[in-house]
């Protein structure tokens, strides 16, 4: 009965909602088909020297990072119906030069355009849920939203990978097909959304001869909840996916976990993570938000005092603790992660929602540039113990942030219902978002 209404909830979702949960988690798929193999093809497949991923990995970072800050600004002044396809569009020509990267300036070049653009479809599509559900609703959206991703992302790996090891063509061949699909689906969501989606504020201000405020960054960080939100974020990010790739696999491997035993390791938590959203999802609506935050640090101090005693195991046993670890971390990503979308948007106005959004996308960003860093950092010190204990110290620390979130919006995060949603000098809902809701559904 739970997944049935889990089902339900997001079948009373607006029509907009449902059809960017759809197109979103049909983009996710593509990116699962070529995420994983970027390395390998730039290496094997073109045969270019290895600093050519490497640099293509950090000048997407970096792309990521100054276009979410862009497309934030220009989503507080482009209505939702535009700069939603624009975003995908930006992101899918760049995985298509991905495809014919022939030289390195080709790939760098690929790595610059798709950098940019991925960042604004994060920041573009999480606004544009905020913008097209009604507040009580986007927990639910976000939750759903986040489980379809990790859904679409682990079907396009194994997909991927079935093609990238088929047996036709050249193997420059297959991997260009496979950016092209990469490529194709950005642009399938770029054309389902164009349109279809509500205005921005400043559209519907202009269309009622309103003089339009003009927010900036440092306005948005001044605004009451956003930064707690953003320090938040940036420490779950820090302690979970910054370094599923990075310290987590680094010191497993290192101890007792072999390369067959990682890959259960990164299938678990691609299934965890979809199976936390949608049977979790009553929790997410029902349990204040900060209850549930405390517990997603809970659950990643726990994870990384897990992976500390796998090193003392072996063989099974290790990996079982491992797998255990996994879990733990797996609840506290998927916790946070749609708990804080949540939260940022309610503290958000239409006025500055892209900004808003956009500071999300480049905390995310910066996070999981700073994780694998600060992993490579910490691992070669008394064979990774150190890292093992900035991560259970920055996990056990999440609790001070999230007790500097004030009742009021605790409740606001768990919908209006609970009462604190609109409140006076707290979150507020302006009324042009009323109305962009009411025409979305």
């Amino acid at each position: 009965m739970s997944l049935l209404a889990n089902w339900g909830r997001i079948g009373r979702l607006p029509r907009t909602a449902k059809l960017l949960l759809a197109t979103n988690g049909l983009s996710a798929f593509g990116a699962g088909m070529v995420l994983p193999f970027l390395w390998i093809y730039l290496t094997r497949i073109r045969h270019f020297d290895a600093w050519v991923p490497a640099a293509a990995l950090a000048v997407q970072a970096g792309a990521a990072i100054v276009g979410g800050l862009v497309w934030g600004a220009l989503l507080d002044r482009l209505p939702y119906r535009r700069a939603v396809p624009y975003a995908n569009i930006v992101a899918g020509v760049g995985t298509l030069v991905y495809g014919f990267a022939s030289s390195p300036w080709i790939a760098l070049v690929a790595a610059t355009v798709w950098g940019f653009g991925i960042n604004g479809v994060g920041t573009a599509v999480r606004a544009a849920y905020a913008a097209c559900t009604e507040p009580d609703q986007r927990t639910t959206v976000y939750s759903a939203d986040y489980g379809l991703l990790n859904l679409g992302m682990g079907a396009g790996v194994v997909v991927g990978g079935a093609l990238a090891a088929a047996d036709f063509a050249t193997p420059a061949t297959r991997y260009a097909l496979l950016y092209g699909i990469d490529a194709l689906t950005y642009l399938v969501m770029a054309a389902a959304t164009w349109g279809a989606l509500p205005g921005g504020i400043r559209t519907r201000q202009q269309k009622d001869g309103a003089r339009a405020s003009r927010p900036n960054y440092l306005s948005v960080l001044r605004r009451p909840g956003i930064a707690v939100v953003l320090v938040l974020l940036a420490m779950n990010a820090m302690v979970t996916f910054g370094q599923f790739r990075a310290g987590l696999p680094g010191y497993l491997q290192s101890h007792s976990i072999s390369p067959g035993g990682l890959s259960t390791v990164f299938a678990l938590n691609i299934i965890m993570c979809a199976v936390v959203q949608f049977v979790g999802m009553p929790l997410l609506e029902r349990v204040p938000a900060r209850t549930l935050l405390l517990a997603a640090g809970a659950c990643a101090t726990g994870c990384w005092a897990l992976v500390y005693l796998s090193a003392l195991r072996h063989g099974v046993q290790a990996l079982l603790v491992a797998c255990g670890a996994v879990v733990l971390l797996s609840v506290a990503e998927s916790l946070a992660g749609p708990l804080l979308s949540t939260q940022l948007n309610e503290a958000a106005t239409d006025e500055d929602r892209g900004r808003a959004n956009a500071l999300f996308s480049t905390t995310v960003s910066a996070s999981g540039v700073i994780g694998p860093i600060l992993a490579g950092a910490l691992l070669p010190w008394h064979g990774g113990v150190l890292l093992v204990v900035v991560m259970v110290v920055l996990s056990a620390a999440f609790v001070l942030p999230v007790l500097r979130l004030s009742p009021r919006r605790d409740a606001a995060g768990d919908g209006v219902a609970a009462g604190g949603g609109a409140g006076a000098g707290q979150v507020q809902q302006s009324e042009p978002a009323a109305g962009a809701v009411a025409a979305a559904s």
